[in-house]
């Protein structure tokens, strides 16, 4: 009765996790749906457990399909619990270092023996066997059972040990005990078959993640929307600036009464730059480039307009997919239009270039105007403003960069680098 106590506890633990996780609102990245895993698979384990305390011994009935599927599903979940850690673990680091593949693919291989003997000890009974009398039993490969989860014990440990340095120490505490409480429990579950510990320390193990890691992580990913969404106001508001309003209706103004057409063209391109403008406002992920270009081109399009022969636009557009945070191409190239070509007194030109290597998609906004000094962040007016706006919404939706050179008297040239998603798995 107490080990149905124990696993009903521990259930409740990890169900309680798991609808929190669940239910939210907020977008379920690959580390958040690692930890869902971890606890769905959890309490199915713990439901196979509960078989065994419950239907072993009765002989009638359904009691010995439940308790042999019972019995499947507990050990079967073991090792699926184990590499979806291994899993956790590499999502974990994955943002602030490269984990080898190998340590990925040896997990995968032990896991796939265990449970594959785990299906063909329903037959042979080389972990486990059912007696006639409905009883669970130890087969002669037990050892076995238990030494294959140990070794991917050792593997996660082997990525905490290489890796130690890109975790902080607090969260390395908290991670290496879900290596530590589980295999002490497992140790003591071998040594003494009858009580159930396993399961509750897998679960404690997992509130002790939640409760220091995964919810700290809840709390610092709301405080990245806040500072994205004032982002995105502060960009958006920076570049519908009254001037900017006045000098583009304007033009369209003028182009009504000399070139109807023209007009029309120049006022589509001011709706679509405003839409775009907007619908950045309600957008939390990264869109296509293609999107993007296609609202730089409308800004393009109305400055091209204003300024005639003095502003000239250059594309060479290697490769579009791919994603990209919104409103992010956009104030880079204003910023190479009213900074740079148009500080010269003839005008000058603006180059947008993207191009793909092995590991990232780079975004190459070039002009030929006259710089902006070694450093443009330093100075407080908005362009530069929208510039560490554009910076910081890179870091956080795609772990991308924008470096900027400038020589006095040559131009600017400014390059937005986008990671690959890397397939770890």
């Amino acid at each position: 009765m107490a080990n149905v106590i124990l696993d009903s506890y521990s259930a409740v633990v990890s169900l309680i996790m798991l609808f929190y996780l669940v239910g939210g609102k907020r977008k379920k990245d690959r580390l958040r749906r690692g930890f869902i895993l971890m606890c769905a698979i959890n309490v199915l384990m713990i439901i196979g457990d509960l078989s065994n305390w419950l239907c072993e011994g009765f002989s009638h009935s359904w009691f010995p399909v439940a308790l042999r599927s019972g019995v499947l599903l507990f050990w079967v979940c073991t090792s699926l619990l184990l590499l979806a850690f291994t899993n956790y673990l590499i999502e974990y680091l994955a943002p602030k270092i490269r984990i080898h593949r190998y340590f990925w693919r040896v997990a995968l291989v032990l896991a796939g023996m265990h449970i594959v003997g785990c299906v063909l000890s329903l037959w042979n009974g080389m972990f486990f066997t059912i007696t006639t009398e409905n009883c669970y039993q130890r087969g002669p490969f037990f050892w076995l059972s238990q030494f294959i989860p140990f070794l991917i014990y050792v593997l996660d440990a082997a990525i905490f040990i290489v890796y130690r340095k890109s975790l902080l120490r607090k969260d390395f505490m908290i991670l290496t005990s879900y290596i530590v409480l589980p295999l002490l429990t497992e140790i003591i579950q071998m040594s003494h078959y009858g009580i159930a510990l396993l399961n509750t320390g897998v679960s404690l193990s997992l509130l002790i993640i939640f409760i220091n890691i995964q919810s700290e992580r809840e709390l610092r990913m709301e405080r990245q929307e806040k500072e994205l969404t004032e982002a995105r106001i502060d960009i958006m508001l920076s570049q519908i600036k009254p001037h900017f309003l006045y000098n583009t209706l304007t033009v369209i103004r003028r182009q009504c009464d000399i070139d109807p057409k023209q007009a029309k063209k120049t006022l589509e391109n001011f709706t679509l730059f405003l839409r775009a403008n907007m619908d950045s406002l309600s957008s939390k992920t990264p869109i296509p480039f293609e999107q993007e270009l296609k609202h730089t081109k409308s800004y393009l399009a109305i400055e091209q307009q204003r300024q005639q022969d003095r502003l000239h636009v250059l594309y060479e557009i290697g490769v579009l997919a791919f994603s990209i945070p919104p409103l992010t191409v956009q104030p880079i190239v204003e910023n190479a239009v009213r900074h740079g070509a148009l500080c010269r007194e003839d005008g000058g030109t603006v180059l947008l270039r993207t191009e793909e290597t092995d590991s990232a998609y780079l975004i190459t906004v070039q002009d030929d105007g006259l710089g902006i000094g070694p450093d443009p962040t330093e100075s407080g007016n908005c362009s530069h403003i929208g510039i560490v706006n554009v910076r910081r919404r890179l870091a956080i939706l795609c772990r991308g960069t924008l470096e900027i050179e400038s020589t006095p008297g040559v131009g600017t040239t400014a390059v937005i680098t986008i990671p690959k998603e890397e397939r770890r798995l």
